[in-house]
């Protein structure tokens, strides 16, 4: 292979090097986003530069950046946020383990087993041991300390290796907000996270395929687990955000806020999920329709309810 094609697919890696992954929101109708322009064509991948902007009526009203884009057929493409000003060195210390009061768990069997699979590059079989190991660390640590999120990305990405995308994106979307905030924005996990949901969406086919096979596994997860089960949580949650991608605002709002009266107190994932809430309140009460701004209001007066989860 041609080492100028060794992007993410199917980006090269100029192309890659100079964006970065981003989801886009399906949009229909006359209020809505689209690309206008079409410069600067990349002979090794065929993308090319377009400006994305907001419409009214299919006018454009306001712009959200520039982005490099491949059609895919039809209306569909696939697209990378480009990088408009230089990353800055992210000067933050690498953040601090509890695990050193913990030795047992990076000394466990099952941690091994999975270490040395990985490092063959047999991440299928490592992912039964990372997720045992997952585990353990989550019995005596929290769900964002370092060590803990470095095994949750190992689990995250052994599902995306075994083509089990749904389950994937599901832990994908829980975890990069976390490494983010515990990591920061720019540190290679934080990287490795937002690339492979990227590449897990790029094979499902779009936000309508992932909420379509999403919501099968939500179906399978109701089927044989508790209404609070951490793995029907976060599968859940990848259903909201998917829909919320969609455009359907109203389902969105209304598997988030089922999520919001299961998830535990004092856990980090809530964090995470009542962010999502959040941010689905916020497009329905831009879009100014009625039953989304009633659902809206709902949910805002659940997140502040007394009994609402927190990550505190």
């Amino acid at each position: 292979m041609n080492e100028e094609r060794r992007g993410v697919y199917p980006f090269c890696a100029p192309c890659t090097a100079a964006s970065e992954a981003w989801r886009a929101a399906e949009t229909a109708g006359p209020m809505g986003s689209r690309f206008y322009g079409h410069r600067d064509v990349c002979e090794n991948c065929g993308s090319s530069i377009r400006t994305l902007y907001s419409t009214v009526l299919w006018v454009p009203v306001s712009k959200h950046g520039q982005y490099r884009v491949i059609p895919t057929g039809g209306r569909s493409y696939v697209g990378r946020r480009l990088i408009e000003q230089p990353v800055r060195a992210d000067v933050r210390r690498e953040p601090v383990s509890a695990i050193a009061a913990h030795p047992e768990l990076d000394g466990a069997p099952e941690y091994q087993q999975a270490e040395a699979y990985w490092d063959e590059n047999e991440p299928g079989r490592a992912l039964p041991f990372y997720q045992s190991a997952l585990v353990a660390r989550e019995q005596n640590l929290p769900a964002d300390d370092p060590a803990t999120l470095r095994v949750r990305l190992r689990v995250a990405q052994g599902l995306l290796a075994t083509a089990n995308y749904g389950r994937a994106i599901a832990w994908f979307e829980l975890l990069t907000p976390q490494l983010v905030e515990v990591f920061g924005p720019h540190h290679e996990l934080t990287h490795t996270a937002a690339e492979a949901v990227t590449g897990a969406r790029l094979m499902v086919g779009g936000p309508r395929a992932e909420a379509d096979l999403l919501a099968d596994i939500v179906a399978a997860d109701e089927a044989d687990a508790a209404a609070d089960d951490p793995q029907l949580l976060r599968d859940r949650s990848a259903l909201g955000q998917a829909l919320l991608a969609c455009g359907d605002i109203a389902p969105a709002l209304e598997t988030l806020s089922e999520v919001i009266r299961h998830a535990p107190p004092r856990h980090p994932d809530s964090a995470v999920y009542r962010a999502a809430l959040v941010e689905a309140c916020e497009v329905a009460e831009g879009r100014g329709k009625k039953r989304e701004e009633h659902l809206a209001g709902a949910a805002r007066r659940m997140l502040s309810g007394a009994g609402a989860p927190t990550s505190t």
